[in-house]
């Protein structure tokens, strides 16, 4: 025997392990000790199988069932062992036979250089190793992620290796099309991956642009829930200042009885007045046993005041509540700022907020002008900078598995918003 033929027969061998890895490896690979052993348990099996049929029935006819004797008992080791999906297993064999076809490059590029088949068979013995080893560290990664994201992505990736994989059987190994002079069989794979490249350049832009969003969206909320964390910081202070307003109360009556005593009762009158609105004006007004939602309340109930919007609270919630108070913070004062700004006519906002059956419910309404329409369930706004408020509430209720609203009938505006509790008590005071 030559040493062409051997060193043929041992490449032959040698690609059946660089495939069978590499078809692991892209699928994901293995999760438990007992699925690798069974992976490097199963090599020698294939390469006995391989053997036998090189032997017994020639070169040519074991290349052509190639695919019953390795390709489908590998996506079936995948499926059934390594618990592969079963696109994930057909893409990632085939991905690895286009993969093949990196070294069969270089050794017929060095055939046809040299004009020695034995160097072409040595230059694949000795590039195939670097080049698992490339694909490993650059390649098999994130194909894994391309798969593994969703089955759009899986189907598009797929479509490449799939196409190149049947296309060489079908006119290489069963048939000689492919050296034919049919033009439409050597059109055919150039217009496979042109249209690989454009759906897959427009795919890619639209999940980076998707992408883009969500991470824009993730940013504004997280920037408005360290300004509602400033909010609650600051209405706390109020309730501080409000607690040394009625620590220094004897100072103050004390002032009330010089001005008395002096006979200066218009003096002692101003004074009272003076005083009662500086506690008014920072003293939280009491609607539920809920510290954050009294402070909260009583500070938009301030500003609706101002701008003549009346306040109808009817909130029922404990102490406690299972709810970051930042998030709870970014939920109600985003939602009143939301229904507030589209108040029509009579200017009135409605809140009620209140736990039943272990859900934090809050819906807050308001009168909005006549065919006011909502925006792919949200409401619009014309205002640069404005609107991430209410998809900050709906990214709140997504992130803890609850329920988000908006909806515009019958000219009055609302928000629901429901949120699974990890405990808290029914309706309280």
């Amino acid at each position: 025997m030559s040493a062409l033929t051997v060193l043929g027969v041992f490449n032959y061998g040698l690609v059946l392990l660089y495939g069978l890895f590499l078809s692991t490896l892209i699928s994901g690979g293995w999760t438990e000790r007992r699925q690798r052993n069974l992976i490097f348990a199963i090599c020698p099996l294939f390469l006995l199988i391989q053997s036998v049929c090189w032997l017994t029935m020639g070169v040519d006819t074991a290349k052509r069932i190639y695919p019953l004797i390795v390709h489908l008992p590998l996506t079936l080791l995948l499926i059934f062992v390594l618990k592969k999906r079963v696109g994930v297993a057909v893409v990632s064999v085939c991905t690895a036979y286009l993969c093949c076809q990196l070294p069969r490059w270089v050794a017929l590029t060095m055939t046809a250089f040299t004009g020695s088949a034995l160097v072409g068979e040595i230059a694949y013995t000795l590039v195939i190793g670097p080049i698992f080893c490339l694909l490993c560290r650059f390649f098999v990664r994130p194909v894994c992620a391309v798969m593994a994201a969703s089955p759009q992505l899986l189907g598009l990736f797929g479509s490449l290796p799939v196409s190149y994989y049947l296309f060489d059987y079908a006119t290489v190994v069963y048939s000689d099309l492919l050296y034919s002079k049919n033009g439409a069989i050597y059109e055919f794979l150039p217009t496979v991956l042109i249209s690989f490249y454009v759906v897959f350049l427009a795919a890619y832009h639209a999940q980076s642009d998707g992408r883009a969003q969500a991470e824009m969206q993730s940013s504004m909320l997280e920037a408005g829930l360290k300004q509602s964390q400033i909010e609650v910081d600051a209405l706390r202070r109020s309730q501080a200042q409000t607690a040394v307003y009625q620590h220094d109360m004897r100072h103050h009556l004390n002032a009330i009885d010089s001005f008395l005593a002096a006979g200066k009762p218009q003096q002692a009158e101003e004074y009272i007045r003076a005083v009662r609105s500086d506690i008014e004006s920072i003293t939280p007004k009491r609607y539920c046993n809920n510290e954050l939602v009294n402070l909260l309340c009583s500070s938009f109930d301030g500003k609706a005041q101002r701008i003549g919007v009346r306040l109808e609270v009817d909130a029922k919630l404990p102490r406690e509540l299972s709810v970051s108070e930042t998030e709870l913070c970014s939920v109600l004062s985003n939602a009143l700022s939301a229904v507030s700004d589209r108040a029509a006519g009579e200017r009135w906002v409605s809140l009620y907020c209140g736990v039943r059956l272990g859900k934090l419910l809050i819906e807050i309404k308001n009168p909005c002008a006549e065919g006011f329409v909502l925006r792919d369930g949200l409401p619009p706004s014309d205002r640069e900078g404005h609107g991430y408020g209410c998809r900050s509430i709906q990214t709140i209720a997504e992130r803890h598995g609850g329920l988000c609203e908006f909806r515009a009938r019958d000219g009055i505006f609302s928000l629901r918003f429901m949120l699974p509790l990890a405990s808290a008590a029914e309706d309280g005071e």
